[in-house]
């Protein structure tokens, strides 16, 4: 975890472990959800340059470290439980089907 502001992250956990963890379990939301259930704007997007210019990251580590970095996440026991989150994101995708 080379990323600028591991400082700030680390003083939203009590250790070390507990980021790694809180990570992991976001970015493996992100994943499922193909980064559609995130909280960054467009323009915060992790970005990575390639040679045809620069795209969006697709590593979900960095998308969930950047997200924490926000403050618009919050780290503690009243989460949303996964079941509900994949319950709400389903109908987003059944909806989204829908209109298109």
């Amino acid at each position: 975890m080379a990323e600028p502001g591991i400082d700030k992250l680390l003083e939203l956990v009590d250790s070390k472990y507990r980021l790694t963890i809180v990570v992991a379990k976001r970015a493996q939301q992100l994943l499922r959800f193909n980064f559609k259930n995130t909280v960054l704007e467009p323009k915060e997007w992790p970005r990575m340059r390639t040679l045809e210019g620069t795209e969006p990251d697709p590593n979900p580590v960095t998308w969930a470290m950047k997200e924490l970095l926000t403050g618009r996440l919050v780290i503690g026991e009243n989460l949303v439980p996964e079941d509900r989150l994949a319950r709400v994101m389903e109908q987003a995708y059944l909806n989204e089907g829908e209109e298109g």
